[in-house]
């Protein structure tokens, strides 16, 4: 199971033993659902603890306690899988492709994770009534385009979260250009090139 990179995850968390055997059974319905279709690629597989696990998890201290999360293209469910199994926030997960969605559908059933919903929609259609205390997304578009996905959810005090790589500074001077928003970084723990930005205030020019 890669018990290696598994300790190496585990020795910078501090987790329960239940949660860390729901992280568990994750990695398993990853593992088994990864040969019907490309869920994570296999790359990344390898070193699926740091760079997926891992890096999902370094973002919770930044939600806080007990919010309300939105997560824009969930994917195979980082980071707000990881997120819900380890936090006491609840996570509504937006994700376009059905197969995927039927994926963590069964994580969620398998694993028992009681706070997050999931909803089959792309971003730019999805109605959405309740009231968001942060938004996440990992992985999904360019800085600018997410932006234009969400300012309509937008609302004050908002936080939102995304993880980024290397070309994160070209793709701020893009959203500058359309977005105005206050900024802060944090530098990831799973990469050199990884950056966090936390934004809030976002409006469109």
């Amino acid at each position: 199971m890669g018990s290696l990179i598994y300790k190496n995850f585990k020795s910078q968390t501090s987790l329960s033993e239940e949660k860390y055997e729901k992280l568990k059974i994750f990695f398993k319905l990853i593992k088994l659902w990864q040969k019907k279709f490309n869920l994570v690629s296999k790359n990344s597989f390898k070193t699926i603890w740091e760079r997926h696990f891992l890096d999902s998890y370094q973002i919770i201290g930044l939600i806080g306690n007990k919010k309300n999360v939105l997560d824009i293209g969930s994917g195979a469910g980082f980071p707000a899988i990881v997120c819900a199994i380890c936090s006491n926030n609840n996570f509504h997960l937006i994700e376009s492709n059905k197969k995927k969605c039927i994926f963590l559908n069964e994580v969620k059933e398998v694993v028992g994770i009681k706070n997050i919903s999931i909803f089959n929609s792309r971003i730019e259609t999805i109605k959405i009534d309740n009231d968001y205390d942060c938004i996440l997304a990992r992985a999904v578009a360019p800085l600018d385009k997410l932006m234009n996905y969400i300012v309509k959810f937008y609302k004050k005090n908002m936080s939102c979260i995304f993880l980024k790589g290397k070309t994160i500074n070209k793709e701020i001077e893009d959203a500058k250009k359309r977005f105005s928003f206050d900024l802060k970084f944090k530098k990831s723990i799973t990469s050199d090139e990884g950056r966090i930005l936390i934004v809030k205030n976002l409006k469109k020019k």
